[in-house]
């Protein structure tokens, strides 16, 4: 079992890559790559690894503008204390990286399978206008909203303070650049994901249909 994408969705996701999947397996297979999706370790992992690589930009930012611009005291520690840093943010990036990878083919194989399941239940009515809506509120959804924001927030403060470094704190300048790089990347891995689930759900939606 992979942790990326575990065995029981990788079959319909290669299914939806290839366009072999049947349109009687669309509903059991669109549930199956949902909930590998939007799977509570994946969020948790990738919590984890943002945190860890957000400290880690601004320790090794930091430190490493500091050792370029200044002459600090204890120079070997700050250096050992920069390598470290380092290593720890070159692995949350390829963690963060692994999410989005797999996290990408995850969501285009579903919305691959809503759409085939919306052609399979062509007139759901109201449920078909509610669930692209009601979605947003569970708590899996819920939650990628929330810190998909928050890191868009991060990503906004990071690139903004790069003038303040540029005019009045120089240290801060790789410290800025890394936040922006990095709550901009998680904002919109994250938002992809659940626009990729809603934009699906709305293949059923009688009104969005309509205005189709």
């Amino acid at each position: 079992m992979s942790f990326w994408i575990t065995d029981k969705a990788l079959e319909w996701v290669e299914a939806a890559e290839s366009e072999a999947g049947q349109p009687a397996d669309a509903v059991w297979a669109s549930q199956l790559v949902s909930a590998d999706l939007m799977r509570w370790s994946r969020w948790w992992i990738g919590l984890g690894a943002f945190v860890i690589a957000f400290f880690a930009a601004g320790t090794a930012g930091t430190l490493g503008m500091a050792l370029l611009v200044e002459s600090p005291n204890y120079l070997i520690a700050l250096a050992a204390l920069l390598a470290v840093a380092v290593a720890a943010l070159a692995v949350c990036a390829v963690v963060l990286w692994r999410l989005h990878r797999s996290g990408r083919r995850l969501a285009r194989a579903l919305r691959w399978w809503l759409a085939l399941r919306a052609g399979v239940i062509p007139d759901q009515g109201i449920a078909g206008w509610i669930a692209p809506r009601a979605v947003l509120f569970k708590p899996v959804v819920f939650v990628r909203v929330l810190t998909g924001t928050l890191a868009g927030l991060i990503g906004i403060f990071g690139l903004t303070a790069i003038g303040y470094s540029v005019t009045e704190e120089a240290v801060l300048l790789l410290a800025s650049v890394s936040w922006g790089l990095l709550g901009t990347a998680c904002c919109l891995g994250q938002f992809g994901a659940v626009m990729r689930l809603v934009s699906g759900l709305a293949d059923a939606d009688p009104l969005w249909s309509t205005v189709r």
